[in-house]
Protein backbone atom coordinates (compact mmCIF):
# COMPACT_ATOMS: atom_id res chain seq x y z
CA UNK A 1 0.00 0.00 0.00
CA UNK A 2 3.23 2.12 0.38
CA UNK A 3 4.49 1.75 -3.21
CA UNK A 4 5.05 4.96 -5.25
CA UNK A 5 6.45 5.12 -8.55
CA UNK A 6 8.46 7.69 -10.51
CA UNK A 7 5.74 8.73 -12.11
CA UNK A 8 3.59 9.59 -8.79
CA UNK A 9 1.60 6.70 -8.66
CA UNK A 10 0.59 5.99 -5.20
CA UNK A 11 -0.94 2.64 -3.53
CA UNK A 12 -2.28 -1.00 -4.02
CA UNK A 13 -3.44 0.29 -7.56
CA UNK A 14 -1.34 2.65 -8.48
CA UNK A 15 -2.93 5.29 -9.48
CA UNK A 16 -1.62 8.44 -10.64
CA UNK A 17 -2.89 12.01 -9.27
CA UNK A 18 -4.62 12.73 -12.20
CA UNK A 19 -6.68 9.47 -12.69
CA UNK A 20 -7.23 9.30 -9.36
CA UNK A 21 -8.87 12.74 -8.73
CA UNK A 22 -11.05 11.45 -11.82
CA UNK A 23 -12.40 8.03 -9.49
CA UNK A 24 -12.80 10.72 -6.57
CA UNK A 25 -10.04 9.54 -4.97
CA UNK A 26 -8.68 12.59 -2.47
CA UNK A 27 -5.37 13.98 -2.20
CA UNK A 28 -4.16 16.01 -0.08
CA UNK A 29 -1.53 16.97 2.84
CA UNK A 30 -3.11 14.64 5.36
CA UNK A 31 -5.04 11.97 3.30
CA UNK A 32 -4.89 10.21 0.27
CA UNK A 33 -6.92 8.06 -1.17
CA UNK A 34 -4.84 6.45 -3.62
CA UNK A 35 -3.36 4.65 -0.73
CA UNK A 36 -7.08 3.63 0.88
CA UNK A 37 -7.23 0.25 0.55
CA UNK A 38 -11.41 0.28 0.65
CA UNK A 39 -11.23 3.45 -1.70
CA UNK A 40 -9.01 2.35 -4.27
CA UNK A 41 -9.62 -1.15 -4.70
CA UNK A 42 -13.60 0.25 -5.65
CA UNK A 43 -11.80 2.89 -7.53
CA UNK A 44 -9.86 0.13 -9.36
CA UNK A 45 -12.61 -1.68 -10.61
CA UNK A 46 -14.47 1.26 -11.62
CA UNK A 47 -11.58 1.96 -14.07
CA UNK A 48 -10.80 -1.43 -14.97
CA UNK A 49 -14.90 -1.73 -16.06
CA UNK A 50 -14.90 1.57 -17.73
CA UNK A 51 -11.92 -0.14 -19.72
CA UNK A 52 -13.22 -3.01 -20.74
CA UNK A 53 -16.14 -1.78 -22.09
CA UNK A 54 -14.17 0.79 -23.97
CA UNK A 55 -12.14 -1.47 -25.35
CA UNK A 56 -15.18 -4.01 -26.47
CA UNK A 57 -14.87 -6.45 -23.67
CA UNK A 58 -10.96 -7.18 -24.59
CA UNK A 59 -9.25 -7.37 -20.92
CA UNK A 60 -5.97 -7.43 -22.14
CA UNK A 61 -6.34 -4.24 -23.91
CA UNK A 62 -8.39 -2.87 -20.97
CA UNK A 63 -5.08 -3.87 -18.75
CA UNK A 64 -2.56 -2.21 -21.19
CA UNK A 65 -4.43 0.40 -20.89
CA UNK A 66 -4.80 0.75 -16.64
CA UNK A 67 -0.92 0.53 -17.13
CA UNK A 68 -0.20 2.84 -20.36
CA UNK A 69 -3.40 5.02 -20.26
CA UNK A 70 -6.30 4.80 -22.62
CA UNK A 71 -5.06 6.92 -24.85
CA UNK A 72 -1.91 5.14 -25.41
CA UNK A 73 -3.41 2.01 -25.98
CA UNK A 74 -5.97 4.12 -28.45
CA UNK A 75 -3.43 5.55 -30.75
CA UNK A 76 -1.69 2.15 -30.88
CA UNK A 77 -4.87 0.48 -32.30
CA UNK A 78 -5.49 3.59 -34.99
CA UNK A 79 -1.96 3.58 -35.96
CA UNK A 80 -2.81 -0.57 -36.91
CA UNK A 81 -5.75 -0.19 -38.35
CA UNK A 82 -4.54 2.68 -40.79
CA UNK A 83 -1.65 0.19 -41.52
CA UNK A 84 -4.05 -3.00 -42.39
CA UNK A 85 -2.41 -5.10 -38.87
CA UNK A 86 -4.21 -6.95 -36.07
CA UNK A 87 -5.08 -4.68 -33.56
CA UNK A 88 -5.29 -7.31 -30.83
CA UNK A 89 -3.20 -6.72 -27.51
CA UNK A 90 -0.03 -9.08 -28.87
CA UNK A 91 0.18 -6.75 -32.79
CA UNK A 92 -0.02 -3.19 -30.76
CA UNK A 93 3.30 -1.38 -30.61
CA UNK A 94 3.10 -0.50 -27.11
CA UNK A 95 5.62 1.05 -24.43
CA UNK A 96 8.16 -1.60 -22.93
CA UNK A 97 6.55 -1.58 -19.67
CA UNK A 98 3.07 -2.25 -21.01
CA UNK A 99 4.44 -4.89 -23.18
CA UNK A 100 5.80 -6.60 -20.09
CA UNK A 101 2.29 -5.97 -18.03
CA UNK A 102 -0.24 -8.31 -19.46
CA UNK A 103 1.98 -10.89 -19.94
CA UNK A 104 3.06 -10.91 -16.12
CA UNK A 105 -0.48 -10.51 -15.17
CA UNK A 106 -1.46 -13.86 -17.08
CA UNK A 107 1.89 -15.30 -15.35
CA UNK A 108 1.12 -14.94 -12.32
CA UNK A 109 -2.57 -15.75 -12.89
CA UNK A 110 -1.15 -18.96 -14.66
CA UNK A 111 1.07 -19.90 -10.95
CA UNK A 112 -1.98 -19.26 -8.92
CA UNK A 113 -4.21 -21.88 -11.26
CA UNK A 114 -1.89 -24.36 -11.18
CA UNK A 115 1.20 -23.98 -8.81
CA UNK A 116 2.29 -27.46 -8.71
CA UNK A 117 3.27 -27.44 -12.01
CA UNK A 118 5.78 -25.02 -11.11
CA UNK A 119 6.81 -26.67 -8.02
CA UNK A 120 5.16 -23.98 -6.33
CA UNK A 121 4.05 -24.14 -2.20
CA UNK A 122 1.31 -21.43 -2.01
CA UNK A 123 0.83 -20.68 1.35
CA UNK A 124 -3.41 -20.99 2.10
CA UNK A 125 -5.05 -18.03 2.63
CA UNK A 126 -8.83 -18.59 4.80
CA UNK A 127 -11.66 -17.27 2.90
CA UNK A 128 -13.30 -15.34 5.17
CA UNK A 129 -13.21 -11.49 6.64
CA UNK A 130 -9.98 -10.33 7.95
CA UNK A 131 -11.11 -6.79 8.55
CA UNK A 132 -13.73 -4.40 9.47
CA UNK A 133 -14.69 -0.53 9.33
CA UNK A 134 -15.15 1.12 13.05
CA UNK A 135 -16.78 4.37 13.10
CA UNK A 136 -14.58 7.32 14.72
CA UNK A 137 -16.27 10.50 15.91
CA UNK A 138 -13.08 12.55 16.37
CA UNK A 139 -9.80 12.67 14.64
CA UNK A 140 -7.12 10.56 16.57
CA UNK A 141 -3.58 8.95 16.21
CA UNK A 142 -3.26 5.74 14.46
CA UNK A 143 0.00 4.88 17.32
CA UNK A 144 -3.27 5.46 20.09
CA UNK A 145 -5.81 3.23 18.10
CA UNK A 146 -3.27 0.71 17.95
CA UNK A 147 -2.83 0.79 21.63
CA UNK A 148 -6.44 0.66 22.41
CA UNK A 149 -6.94 -2.29 20.16
CA UNK A 150 -3.64 -4.23 21.28
CA UNK A 151 -2.67 -4.32 17.44
CA UNK A 152 1.05 -2.96 16.94
CA UNK A 153 1.26 0.09 15.05
CA UNK A 154 2.60 -0.90 12.09
CA UNK A 155 -0.15 -3.08 11.15
CA UNK A 156 -2.36 -0.53 11.62
CA UNK A 157 -0.66 1.29 9.28
CA UNK A 158 -1.28 -1.31 6.96
CA UNK A 159 -4.78 -1.04 6.66
CA UNK A 160 -5.12 2.60 6.83
CA UNK A 161 -2.50 3.58 4.44
CA UNK A 162 -3.95 6.92 3.09
CA UNK A 163 -3.05 8.74 6.82
CA UNK A 164 -0.22 10.12 5.15
CA UNK A 165 0.43 11.84 9.07
CA UNK A 166 -0.64 9.27 11.15
CA UNK A 167 -3.73 10.96 12.33
CA UNK A 168 -7.41 10.18 10.74
CA UNK A 169 -7.81 13.82 9.58
CA UNK A 170 -9.22 14.76 6.30
CA UNK A 171 -10.41 11.41 5.48
CA UNK A 172 -13.57 8.96 5.94
CA UNK A 173 -14.46 9.19 9.63
CA UNK A 174 -13.42 5.29 10.38
CA UNK A 175 -10.51 2.88 10.14
CA UNK A 176 -10.07 -0.59 9.31
CA UNK A 177 -8.72 -3.24 11.93
CA UNK A 178 -8.46 -6.66 12.26
CA UNK A 179 -11.80 -8.50 12.91
CA UNK A 180 -10.37 -9.68 16.04
CA UNK A 181 -9.67 -6.57 17.81
CA UNK A 182 -12.81 -4.87 16.35
CA UNK A 183 -14.90 -5.26 19.58
CA UNK A 184 -11.84 -4.51 22.16
CA UNK A 185 -11.41 -0.77 19.54
CA UNK A 186 -15.26 -0.22 19.95
CA UNK A 187 -15.36 -0.74 23.61
CA UNK A 188 -12.43 1.28 24.52
CA UNK A 189 -13.35 4.61 22.03
CA UNK A 190 -16.84 4.62 23.70
CA UNK A 191 -15.31 4.83 27.43
CA UNK A 192 -13.38 7.77 25.66
CA UNK A 193 -14.76 11.30 27.24
CA UNK A 194 -15.77 14.34 24.83
CA UNK A 195 -12.93 16.32 26.64
CA UNK A 196 -10.72 13.35 25.67
CA UNK A 197 -10.50 13.68 21.89
CA UNK A 198 -8.22 15.98 20.29
CA UNK A 199 -9.82 18.30 17.39
CA UNK A 200 -6.75 18.39 15.00
CA UNK A 201 -6.68 21.04 12.32
CA UNK A 202 -4.42 22.49 9.35
CA UNK A 203 -2.32 25.76 9.97
CA UNK A 204 -1.02 27.76 7.58
CA UNK A 205 2.10 29.67 8.47
CA UNK A 206 2.00 33.66 8.53
CA UNK A 207 4.93 35.83 8.14
CA UNK A 208 6.37 36.47 11.57
CA UNK A 209 5.30 32.83 12.79
CA UNK A 210 7.79 30.39 14.29
CA UNK A 211 7.07 27.59 16.20
CA UNK A 212 6.61 28.72 19.34
CA UNK A 213 3.78 31.53 18.14
CA UNK A 214 2.31 28.97 17.15
CA UNK A 215 2.12 26.76 19.49
CA UNK A 216 1.25 28.85 21.81
CA UNK A 217 -1.54 30.41 19.64
CA UNK A 218 -2.77 27.04 19.20
CA UNK A 219 -2.63 25.85 22.87
CA UNK A 220 -0.57 22.77 21.89
CA UNK A 221 3.27 21.88 22.77
CA UNK A 222 6.29 22.75 20.04
CA UNK A 223 7.46 18.99 20.38
CA UNK A 224 3.98 17.64 19.54
CA UNK A 225 3.94 19.90 16.24
CA UNK A 226 7.85 19.43 15.48
CA UNK A 227 6.20 15.22 15.86
CA UNK A 228 3.18 15.30 13.81
CA UNK A 229 4.73 17.41 10.91
CA UNK A 230 8.36 14.59 11.18
CA UNK A 231 10.63 18.13 11.85
CA UNK A 232 13.52 17.93 13.09
CA UNK A 233 14.02 21.45 14.53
Amino acid sequence: PMAYSSAKAAGLWQFIPSTGRHFKLKQSHWYDARRDIMASTQAALDYLEYLHKMFDGDWLLALAAYNSGEGTVGRAIKRNTALGLPTDYWNLNLPAETQAYVPKLLAVSELINAPEAYGIALSPIANEQYFTQIPLKQQMEISRLAKLAKIKADDLVLLNPAYKQGITFDGPKHVLVPMEHAQMLKAKLALIKPTEWVQWQQYTVRGGDNLSTIANRNGVSIALIKDINKMSS
